[in-house]
């Protein structure tokens, strides 16, 4: 198959805090000459190509698009798409929007890659609100949280939607046969919680989902279910604590209160967390909903993270994610 007609995985090399020397050579880590898909960066084409010197890209399948413009992170997001159609964001969103690329990955400003996502993808038939779902570490396994930040107050048809999507990845990526899908809430009962949250339990209950119920903060890590369900205020706090347990640990490993021979103990320890916390294992979050793959990486995303978002949008596009989402039932 030749490069032009491979499957093609946009990056937006200019993003994040570090930028084409970080960016650059962590989607280049993810190729190999046999890659069934290719890479192609968005940004300023020689910074790209100062990036790639160094590297042995001899066979891959990477190509470079140049974009004269840039979105800054204090930018307003829509005001900013509108107004910068050459900055990579919205260069490989509308190249998306066109199926000349199959996703798009942006360690830069997350307003603007939701806001092009939405303005330029646009949403999925039956989808009001898209969600952003983020994989996370359970001791059986991996699960979905979301909405991990998009909405910040939500109906129960909002809710029932994002069970519905997760329903979906959870099958398609995490290779779960009947997913389990659960709620957030901070009871087990079926009327614990706001009215919103009583609401969405009944609904859910009586749908086609297999729906365990309520779950607790203190048993996501626990495993008990597949997907977790709930509003992006609660979601993002909720991964945001997630993700400053690794660092807990890794701080008491250095503290001078801490017993030397339990101080001994806890290398292997933080070898696991970081293999499995760490956000950069992921590469980052999707926005689950629109009309594309929308891979959010975070600011601080090193190559290895990099390397991570580029196979994962590779997964998404493989099993063809949007178009299972277009098939949502409940």
């Amino acid at each position: 198959m030749s490069s032009a007609q491979m499957p093609v995985i946009a990056v937006d090399a200019m993003g994040g805090d570090h930028g084409p020397q970080v960016v650059v050579p962590g989607a280049v880590a993810a190729l190999n000459p046999d890659s069934p898909f290719q890479v192609a960066f968005y940004g300023d084409q020689a910074a790209i190509h100062a990036a790639l010197a160094g590297l042995d890209t001899d066979g891959l399948p990477l190509a470079v698009h140049h974009c004269s413009q840039d979105i800054g992170m204090g930018e307003s997001p829509a005001a900013a798409i509108r107004s910068r159609k050459d900055s990579p964001i919205v260069r490989a969103m509308t190249d998306q929007k066109a199926g000349k690329v199959q996703a798009v990955i942006s360690a830069g400003s997350t307003g603007a890659m939701v806001a092009a996502s939405l303005i330029i993808l646009g949403r999925l038939p039956g989808v009001d609100r898209p969600a952003i779902g983020t994989v996370i570490p359970t001791l059986s396994g991996q699960s979905l949280l979301l909405d991990a930040g998009a909405n910040l107050q939500c109906n129960r048809d909002h809710l029932l939607t994002f069970a519905a999507m997760g329903d979906v990845f959870a099958r398609e990526i995490l290779g779960r046969e009947k997913p389990r899908i659960a709620l957030l809430n901070i009871g087990g009962e079926a009327g614990k919680g706001t009215e919103t949250l009583v609401e969405t339990h009944a609904s859910l209950k009586d749908s086609s989902l297999e729906f365990l119920g309520n779950v607790e903060g203190n048993q996501i890590l626990q495993g008990v279910c597949d997907v977790v369900v709930t509003d992006g205020f609660t979601g993002n706090i909720t991964l945001k604590l997630l993700e400053g347990f690794a660092q807990f640990m890794a701080g008491l490993a250095r503290s001078e209160d801490l017993p030397e021979h339990l101080r001994a103990s806890l290398p292997p320890i933080l070898k696991y967390i970081h293999a499995n916390f760490s956000y950069e294992v992921y590469g980052g979050a999707m926005l689950l909903g629109v009309d594309g793959i929308s891979i959010i990486a975070h600011g601080r995303s090193s190559a290895w993270a990099i390397t991570n978002a580029v196979n994962e949008a590779w997964r998404q596009a493989n099993k063809s994610l949007p178009r299972k989402m277009m098939e949502l039932q409940l």
